[in-house]
């Protein structure tokens, strides 16, 4: 890496020797020398910075790995290229969960349910690795700091995900890494671990995808595109807003401000209490009847005849919600392309079953959220 900026020379130099000469001190100096250069010149120089520590993340050792996985997910939201750090971040991620199960494996085993394991979003201790015994680097050391270093993968994975360019490649033959194995990993992490929700919704996002929308009570359609929306809560609020906002079905359309809170407009994560909330508009159902909740995704709504389609009733119970996006570097997007009349969408309501009750939807509801 060339750059004509004297302390990022001197801090990618000392990097760059503290990796050939495998020195840990060098390492943890050449991260503070980055980490104190001034934001602006870390965003002037990211393109050139952040494929540069990207691409040396597995010859560091496990925590420094993760820690410098971070910064680079910092370079990517400034300006650095998604899809030439991806790879790295991913395969990071991958190990990082695989050996995370492992250690929740190896605490039930020594440990049993009864003894709380380490706190994942701890640092290392050397006290708990020492009362791991000495079999420590032999059986606990890999898995211990998979186990602590999950939650800064997933920040570095969710910054390289929120590029439509790395998402679009997951399906690739040779991608980056296999989406399927990612999302499983985060599941079975889960209830070890807590919360992968952000990672699994980025995982999750679909891009420039059909969707059928079907208004139960006017009979009529709607052909529709969603690209980069992370939950139904998000899509609440862009349906009602393109199809009551829009005229096209009765009701109270959100404000302008939730609309652009629900596309691109910048978030203030900070403030929580100054987002606005918005009272559900829609129960969402999938054509079989059963409820689709607004807590889960989009890729729930089913894919029938190669479109997602989705049935529109009047909400059953309104619930108040955020009315942002869960991820708030990834734009959201839905486009009405069609409006198709009674007439014309009465084959696409064929086989369309009624609601389900309230309880029997709770009674389904086990994997619903």
């Amino acid at each position: 890496m060339i750059t004509s900026d004297p302390a990022v020379r001197s801090a990618v130099e000392s990097f760059d020797a503290a990796i050939a000469e495998h020195s840990l001190p060098r390492l943890e100096s050449a991260y503070n020398s980055l980490a104190a250069l001034p934001k602006e010149t870390l965003a002037a120089h990211s393109r050139e910075l952040g494929p540069h520590l990207a691409a040396r993340l597995d010859a560091m050792p496990q925590w420094h790995a993760a820690v410098y996985a971070v910064f680079v997910g910092a370079l990517v939201e400034w300006h650095a290229d998604a899809e030439a750090c991806a790879r790295p971040v991913l395969a990071g991620l991958r190990a990082s969960m695989e050996q995370a199960l492992e250690f929740a494996r190896l605490w039930q085993e020594h440990y049993g349910e009864e003894n709380e394991p380490p706190d994942p979003s701890g640092l290392p201790s050397p006290e708990q690795q020492k009362a791991f015994g000495a079999d420590y680097a032999q059986v606990w050391h890999a898995p211990y700091f998979g186990w602590l270093s999950v939650d800064q993968w997933e920040r570095a994975a969710v910054a390289v995900l929120a590029d439509p360019l790395v998402r679009a490649s997951l399906t690739a033959p040779d991608g980056p890494a296999d989406r399927e194995v990612l999302l499983e990993l985060t599941r079975r992490l889960e209830p070890h671990i807590g919360d992968l929700q952000c990672v699994q919704r980025a995982l999750l996002l679909l891009d420039d995808e059909p969707l059928l929308v079907l208004d139960r009570a006017s009979g009529r359609a709607f052909r529709m595109r969603m690209s980069g929306i992370a939950d139904n809560y998000q899509l609440q609020t862009l349906l009602a807003g393109v199809l009551i906002g829009g005229g096209h079905l009765p009701g109270d359309p959100p404000s302008a401000e939730a609309v652009a809170l629900s596309t691109f407009a910048p978030i203030d994560v900070h403030r929580p209490e100054q987002l606005p909330s918005r009272l559900e508009s829609f129960n969402f159902a999938e054509p079989s009847g059963r409820w689709i909740w607004s807590a889960t995704t989009p890729d729930r709504i089913p894919v029938i005849d190669g479109v997602r389609r989705l049935v529109l009733d009047p909400p059953v119970f309104r619930h108040h919600y955020q009315a942002v996006r869960f991820l708030p570097r990834v734009p959201g997007s839905l486009v009405l392309e069609a409006v198709l009349d009674p007439a014309e969408a009465a084959p696409c309501f064929t086989g369309v079953r009624e609601l389900m009750s309230w309880q029997e939807a709770s009674e389904s509801a086990a994997d619903g959220y």
